[in-house]
C-alpha cells in the first residue's frame, strides 16, 4: 500500500513539475544514449571515402583495359567489311583491286570503288568516303580514315612505283585477287593519320575549302625497299618526317593504337599491335615481333607485301 502511495506521490510531482517522458527515438534520447544515433562521424565518413577510393582504383584499370579491347574488335570488323568490299569490287572487274594513281586522283577510297560497298558516315565535298568503317576508334578524334591498301594490290600505280617494280632487285610485284598465299598478302593496313582531308589537290576543290580533319594516305608498302623496313625495322629514329600529331615516325604503318598495357614507346615507334585485313578477307592482330624477326632484321612473311618479298628480303 506504501508503494503504490509513493508511485501516486511520484507522478504527481512530475506532473506539477512539467515533466514528460522522452519518446524513444528523439533527439534528446539520442543525445543521452549516443548508440541510437542514426548519422555518421567524420571518421566513419572518411573510411567509407577510403574504401570507395581503393574500389575505384583497382577497377578503373581493368575497365580501360575492357574499352581498349572493345576498340580493336571495333577495328577488326571495320577492316573485314572494307576487305569484304574489295574483293567484291574485284570479283566485278577481272579479279583486279581498284587502281591508286595519284595523278589521275584515282583511289581505292572514292565512290566508285569502296564507296559502292560501304556506307559513309557523312557526306563528303570531295569524290572520296570518309568516317564510319573507314575510322578505327582508338584513333585521335579528328581522324576520318585510319587504314591504307597495300599498294602493291592495286591495278594500277603511278609512273613512280611502276618503275620501281622494273629495278634490281625490284621494289615488289603487283598481283590481283588470286594471288598464291592469299592469306598471306596484305591488302588493307593500319596506318598514320597525316594528311589533311579533303585534300587541297582535287581536281576541283571548293571555292571555301578547309581540312575537316586528317586521314591515312591511300596507299603504304612501296618504301623503304626492304620488306621488313616497311614494318618500321631499322628506323627506331624516325624513318619518316616528323608531325605535330606522332612526332618521328618508324614507318607509314602504326602500332600505337592497340597497344596493351602502359608503354614507354612514343606514338611514332615499332613497338605494339595493329589490325591487318588479308587478300581472303580475314583479319588479325599482329604484335610488331610478330612481323618482324628483329634479331634477324628480316619480315617473317606472315604478313606480305608482295609475292616476292624472300627475294628482295
Amino acid at each position: 500500500m506504501m508503494t503504490m502511495n509513493r508511485r501516486i506521490l511520484s507522478l504527481s510531482g512530475a506532473a506539477n513539475t512539467g515533466w514528460k517522458p522522452v519518446p524513444r527515438g528523439s533527439v534528446h534520447d539520442a543525445r543521452r544514449n549516443p548508440r541510437g544515433r542514426t548519422g555518421f562521424t567524420l571518421v566513419e565518413l572518411l573510411v567509407v571515402i577510403g574504401i570507395i577510393a581503393v574500389l575505384i582504383g583497382l577497377f578503373l584499370p581493368a575497365m580501360v583495359g575492357a574499352r581498349k579491347n572493345a576498340q580493336t574488335v571495333q577495328c577488326a570488323s571495320n577492316l573485314r567489311q572494307l576487305c569484304g568490299g574489295l574483293i567484291n569490287y574485284s570479283a566485278e572487274n577481272r579479279g583486279m583491286f581498284p587502281p591508286n594513281v595519284g595523278a589521275l586522283y584515282t583511289f581505292w577510297t572514292s565512290k566508285a570503288c569502296i564507296g559502292k560497298y560501304i556506307k559513309p558516315q557523312f557526306p563528303t565535298t570531295d569524290d572520296t568516303v570518309a568516317g564510319g568503317v573507314m575510322r578505327c576508334p582508338a584513333d585521335l578524334e579528328d581522324a576520318v580514315r585510319c587504314y591504307s591498301m597495300n599498294v602493291f594490290a592495286s591495278a594500277k600505280v603511278s609512273v613512280y612505283v611502276e618503275a620501281s617494280l622494273n629495278d634490281s632487285p625490284p621494289s615488289g610485284k603487283l598481283w590481283k585477287s588470286n594471288v598464291g598465299q592469299g592469306s598471306n598478302m596484305i591488302l588493307l593496313i593500319e596506318s598514320f593519320a597525316t594528311e589533311k582531308w579533303p585534300t587541297s589537290d582535287e581536281p576541283t576543290p571548293p571555292a571555301n575549302w578547309k581540312p575537316l580533319g586528317i586521314a591515312s594516305p591511300a596507299v603504304v608498302g612501296w618504301v623503304p625497299h626492304q620488306p621488313a623496313g616497311r614494318f618500321g625495322y631499322g628506323s627506331a629514329g624516325g624513318g619518316f618526317s616528323p608531325d605535330d600529331q606522332f612526332g618521328a615516325k618508324a614507318a607509314q604503318i602504326c602500332y600505337y593504337r592497340h597497344r596493351s598495357g602502359k608503354s614507354p614507346a612514343g606514338m611514332g615507334d615499332a613497338f605494339g599491335r595493329l589490325n591487318i585485313g588479308f587478300a581472303d578477307g580475314h583479319v588479325d592482330l599482329y604484335r610488331h615481333d610478330r612481323v618482324v624477326n628483329w634479331s634477324t632484321g628480316k619480315s617473317t612473311y606472315e604478313a606480305m607485301w608482295s609475292p616476292i618479298d624472300r627475294e628482295i628480303d
